[in-house]
């Protein structure tokens, strides 16, 4: 399927990586489009220089104007929307609905779904295929769930847990984080059960090589919450690491009662130490991993099954799972009518297979749990 991409934010740091994997990856025509134009030419300069010029420009698009997303959507297909803030989230979607184009998000907020679930009937009315939550956190939690069930009869127990490094150069970048922690109420299904998980719900999770073992505390994700009727599991969750010791037992509780008192309190302030703080203090080595642990019973025979991945980029690693997803949306077995969430809707196999193809180093165990018992 040859079509045209529109990069909504395509010249910021994640927009960047999207624009080379789509180009390197796919056959399709990119737009980079956001606020600044030059930064936006400027980018289609460089990339130019790599790939063919027909297949890559720019325009211009700003978010918060309504004019603007009617003229910029116009003659595209597909707007993958790159930007952090999910302020403008839902004037973007409807923009997309009048233009009559397919829609795709990498927002890590986690209420994004509620937001576009009040213009599902829309969208299901109007044949768009619009997917959101995707990217590796949200994004992998339900697709590695997902694939862990194929390897069970029944289905017992998947936890995901990831740990990562990473240098920092915008604020940008952490305002999302810093948002998250004034509504931090993280929900795991444990003992048949969802409830809010607390630091007594921590894990800890063997990274292997680039982290050790690392506590990893327990997260909202939206997209776990039907996989406990989906496959009959008594628990599941989502447990990240931290990122260094300052960051997690000095800046985050001051964090978090600051905003809990009052959402947005000293944002940039505190999105100034965050950076300095992970940049300081975290390993300079860069990568990320990503990990289920699950447990079920296959042929009478109680198992135990670890996946994990790793990469040696963290911006990578959030696009390369959302390429994997277009590829299955360019070769039409996901481009179906509908609001769906990444994880749920690609094929785990072809999802994993892709990812491999572009970097992406995976292990799987599996260990026979009645025989170390």
């Amino acid at each position: 399927m040859n079509i045209t991409i529109l990069i909504l934010g395509g010249y910021g740091r994640t927009g960047k990586v999207f624009c080379h994997y789509l180009l390197k990856e796919t056959k399709v025509k990119v737009i980079v489009a956001g606020r600044r134009l030059q930064k936006a030419e400027d980018l289609v300069v460089q990339l130019k220089k790599e790939f063919t010029s027909d297949r890559i420009s720019a325009r211009y698009a700003d978010a918060s104007d309504k004019a603007s997303l009617h003229r910029a959507f116009q003659q595209i297909d597909f707007v993958l929307v790159a930007a952090t803030t999910p302020k403008w989230a839902k004037q973007i979607a409807e923009a997309a609905l009048q233009a009559n184009i397919d829609y795709l998000d990498v927002y890590f907020q986690q209420d994004v779904y509620q937001l576009l679930e009040t213009i599902r009937d829309k969208i299901e009315q109007t044949g768009r295929c619009f997917i959101t939550q995707a990217g590796f956190h949200p994004g992998l939690p339900a697709a590695y769930v997902r694939k862990g069930a194929l390897s069970f009869d029944q289905y017992h127990k998947a936890n995901v847990a990831f740990a990562m490094n990473v240098k920092i150069e915008q604020k940008d970048s952490v305002y999302e984080i810093i948002d998250a922690m004034a509504d931090y109420k993280p929900k795991i299904f444990k003992n048949g059960k969802w409830k809010i998980g607390t630091y007594k719900d921590s894990l800890k999770v063997d990274f292997g090589r680039m982290f050790g073992i690392r506590k990893c505390a327990p997260m909202e994700m939206q997209e776990i919450e039907p996989l406990p009727k989906m496959f009959g599991l008594q628990e599941v969750g989502v447990f990240p690491a931290g990122f260094n010791w300052f960051v997690d037992w000095i800046m985050f509780p001051f964090m978090m009662i600051s905003q809990q008192i009052k959402k947005g309190c000293l944002r940039d302030f505190w999105a100034n130490v965050l950076i300095w703080g992970i940049n300081h203090f975290s390993p300079n080595e860069e990568g990320v991993a990503f990990i289920l642990e699950a447990e079920g019973k296959k042929d009478g025979k109680t198992l135990q099954l670890r996946i994990c991945s790793e990469h040696s980029g963290c911006y990578d690693f959030t696009v390369i799972p959302v390429i994997a997803c277009l590829n299955q949306y360019l070769d039409g077995s996901i481009h179906k009518p509908g609001l769906w969430m990444m994880g749920h809707l690609v094929d785990p196999d072809q999802l994993f297979d892709d990812m491999r193809k572009m970097g992406v180093k995976t292990q799987t165990l599996i260990t026979n749990k009645d025989n170390h018992e």
